[in-house]
């Protein structure tokens, strides 16, 4: 990844986080890491512990948020997810996988599109 795709994608998670927090989340990570996966927000939202994917584009995408997020980014999310968890020996909580997609529409304004329960764990 170039550094602009870098920036990008930093300055995507900065805007999604003030948008989550907006909405009750609370953010307890960033940019999670374990061996084979990231998760790019971990939140609290209610009673759910919640793991973020951001999604940056620079023009509308077609299709569903999901379908953005494919079979193995979501399996490395997964990983790093269930690693977060064993690690920090949090059991019987409630988790779920949100995406958050940006774009910038034709007028050059930004659009933020939060999918909660995006995908789910097979």
């Amino acid at each position: 990844m170039g550094l602009e795709s870098y920036e990008i994608g930093r300055e995507g998670e900065a805007a999604a986080e003030v948008y989550l927090q907006q909405r009750g989340y609370r953010i307890i990570e960033r940019n999670y890491r374990s061996q084979q996966g990231e998760v790019d927000l971990i939140a609290r939202e209610g009673e759910f512990l919640v793991f973020v994917e951001v999604k940056n584009y620079s023009f509308r995408s077609y299709g569903a948020p999901a379908g953005a997020v494919r079979k193995n980014k979501r399996q490395s999310i997964i990983h790093a997810a269930q690693t977060y968890l064993y690690k920090n020996k949090i059991n019987g909580t409630h988790c779920r996988f949100d995406v958050v997609t940006l774009y910038r529409r034709p007028d050059g304004s930004r659009a933020i599109e939060l999918y909660k329960n995006a995908f789910m764990v097979n």
